[in-house]
């Protein structure tokens, strides 16, 4: 796996604050400036393939425990095929270069306590509102796919990780941009493609 830009970790803030319902309406122009590209990354096809067959899985569970809990290797088993290897793959990135752990996708639901516990200690009770919260303004959108944070201090972002040919879509950045002035938190972006080896 290649790293072809990556931005310094140290996470962004923001001073201003707003009413969701307000900030869920301002420009496209406005939402963008919540998100942050973290980077693109080339992964080799034989990666995802091992992930697919479970080996992969299996692999990262076993090397990072602290990421990676027994719902998510569940959960990853049963739908391999199509979903969590780019989100897996982010998370053990971001970890193997700056040492921050990730919750991996889902943990803003009611039956992740360990993962809720870990937002809780990080997030401010109005932003935790919004996190575990949301479906009144929101309908179905989902947190961005990952938590991230420092168990060694106070810091942590948000990380949305996208494969190839995969855009924020309107309704993603509406709800990010809320997430992002709540938390006076710029949204992270990790890309993945694969690797050309011709």
């Amino acid at each position: 796996m290649s790293v072809k830009t990556i931005t310094n970790p140290k996470i962004l803030t923001r001073k201003k604050k707003g009413f969701p319902e307000k900030i869920a309406k301002r420009t496209n122009r406005r939402q963008e400036k919540m998100i942050e590209n973290l980077g693109a990354f080339e992964y080799h096809p034989d990666q995802r393939e091992r992930f697919k067959s479970g080996e992969l899985i299996q692999n990262w569970a076993e090397k990072y425990p602290n990421i990676f809990d027994e719902k998510d290797v569940r959960t990853a088993l049963n739908q391999a095929k199509q979903y969590h290897f780019y989100e897996w793959l982010a998370a053990v990135l971001i970890f193997q270069s700056f040492g921050y752990l990730s919750l991996v996708e889902s943990y803003q639901f009611k039956g992740h306590t360990r993962k809720l516990s870990v937002l809780q200690k990080y997030l401010k009770p109005e932003v935790y509102d919004l996190v575990t919260d949301h479906a009144k303004l929101f309908g179905n959108i989902q947190c961005p796919d990952l938590f991230v944070y420092s168990p060694h201090n106070t810091d942590w972002f948000f990380c949305e990780v996208k494969g190839p040919h995969d855009r924020l879509r309107k309704s993603q950045l509406e709800f990010f941009n809320v997430l992002g002035e709540s938390s006076q938190k710029v949204i992270r972006v990790i890309h993945f493609k694969p690797a050309n080896f011709s």
